[in-house]
């Protein structure tokens, strides 16, 4: 019963109760790697795809190119801000912050990685469901390659995957359309409450994408109102894979990664690389920098609070592969605030190339008043809750008593870590946040999360000094 508890506290945002246990040893010290089944295209006949995941050996997290440093005095603000709101949590381990200009550059760490080492601004962590706003740039270049259509429905983009016919089409509504699941206004039910099927599904040596969604249980809903639901995730990945007969991994890595010189790893199809003789950390041999061990309530296993994986009965391999396998699509991606933060930049901003601009604005035009994300916290008066789009959230940041700016971006939580990812166009400036911790408290500000209010005083501290 211990592991599954732990898989439970892996999904912040998604439900978990008792089920069949997942109880791994304590000596498993390799990555698990799920066997990934292959993918069709419809030009092409069904090819056999690696079946494993591809262990990236070598990673270096340093932004490049080199990017100019903030005047001093940014710098000495943009760091007392995070101090003072790091400081007053009190379960906590480590966090680390960029600012991105398109020619600046500020990075700042503080905290533990582990027991054993400090974190850096080169540590990497996993960014949870800001992965989300790779995949919907993705579908929108799809889209905009003419590969299939917003209103196109399921059945039509999704009926030449060779697992289509073995999806439980009496709880998957084959009729909603690419637009309903970018809103997430699909009217499907969520995979994610279906615990002990996933439970289950960590333990097949076997993996594909369509596993998750075969854990449905209950009926579709009409489509048309919001719900912040994975499930809409899952199925967007494999149109994504099945209109290009590639892995969502390979797909992240030549639209995105390597274009724009961003860092980062995608779960399950790459992994990180993880070796015995380390105790909870990256191999020393290895270029790769240490990840940031999660860090959470260790209830399950002891008491207080601490590093999960010195107190959970398994190893960090066994549990990035838990992620990987249940956060398909969702929130698999590894990478630090410096790539995040230019990642904002380059899909968000105006002088950005991450996507087209009638693709950005066809993001940026997807924002609703009736789509309101889970973690929309602002009670003030005056300032317009968080609005979701195509799996990005648009939200106003108070700056003055009188003045806000719209920011663009994605939060992510949950399996010991957390993310803040958001772009000001007023400013035009990107704010990346990861830790290595959930924080359940509100932040200084008193009406926003610890992150938002690290993000509202960065703002506020570059316009003010900018207007000087």
């Amino acid at each position: 019963m211990v592991g599954f508890l732990l898989i439970c506290s892996l999904f912040l945002m998604h439900g978990c109760s008792s089920g069949t246990p997942v109880e791994p040893e304590k000596s498993v010290n390799t990555l698990v790697k799920p066997t990934v089944q292959p993918t069709a295209t419809k030009r092409a006949s069904v090819t056999e795809k690696p079946q494993s995941t591809t262990v990236l050996e070598s990673i270096d997290f340093t932004l490049s190119p080199t990017h100019k440093p903030f005047a001093e005095d940014l710098r000495i603000k943009f760091q007392s801000v995070v101090d003072e709101e790091f400081s007053v949590i009190e379960s906590k381990s480590g966090i680390s912050v960029a600012v991105y200009t398109g020619d600046l550059l500020w990075t700042y760490a503080t905290g533990k990685a582990s027991e054993s080492r400090t974190l850096t601004d080169k540590t990497p962590m996993m960014i949870s469901s800001t992965s989300k706003t790779f995949l919907s740039a993705l579908i929108l270049i799809q889209i905009n390659k003419g590969l299939y259509a917003l209103t196109d429905s399921l059945e039509t983009v999704l009926s030449d995957h060779p697992d289509f016919l073995s999806l439980p089409h009496d709880k998957i509504n084959i009729n909603v359309t690419v637009q309903d699941l970018l809103a997430m206004s699909s009217g499907l039910p969520n995979y994610n409450a279906n615990s002990e099927g996933k439970s289950e599904l960590i333990k097949n040596p076997v993996w594909k994408p369509s596993d998750l969604i075969n854990l449905v249980q209950t009926s579709y809903v009409d489509p048309g109102t919001f719900e912040y639901n994975d499930t809409n995730v899952v199925l967007l990945g494999m149109i994504a894979e099945v209109h290009s007969g590639k892995q969502l991994a390979d797909l992240f890595r030549e639209t995105f990664y390597d274009p724009l010189s961003i860092t980062a790893i995608t779960l399950p199809e790459e992994g990180i690389p993880w070796h015995s003789n380390i105790t909870y950390d990256l191999g020393d041999q290895l270029t790769t920098p240490h990840m940031a061990m999660p860090y959470g309530d260790l209830s399950p296993w002891s008491s207080g609070y601490g590093n999960i994986i010195d107190a959970a009965p398994f190893e960090f391999g066994y549990y990035i592969g838990a992620i990987g396998r249940n956060r398909y699509a969702c929130c698999g991606i590894i990478s630090t605030p410096s790539n995040m933060a230019r990642w904002a930049y380059e899909l968000y901003s105006a002088n950005g190339s991450a996507v087209p601009e009638s693709v950005r604005n066809e993001l940026l035009n997807s924002f609703s008043e009736e789509s309101i994300p889970p973690w929309s916290s602002s009670k003030r008066p005056g300032v317009i809750p968080e609005q979701y789009g195509y799996l990005s959230a648009k939200k106003a940041f108070q700056i003055t008593a009188d003045q806000t700016i719209t920011a663009y971006g994605h939060l992510g939580g949950g399996a010991g870590y957390s993310a803040w990812m958001h772009y000001a166009p007023q400013a035009d400036m990107a704010i990346s946040i990861l830790a290595n911790s959930v924080f359940k408290v509100m932040g200084t500000c008193e009406t926003e999360n610890p992150g938002n209010c690290i993000v509202e005083k960065i703002l506020e501290t570059y316009l003010e000094t900018s207007k000087g």
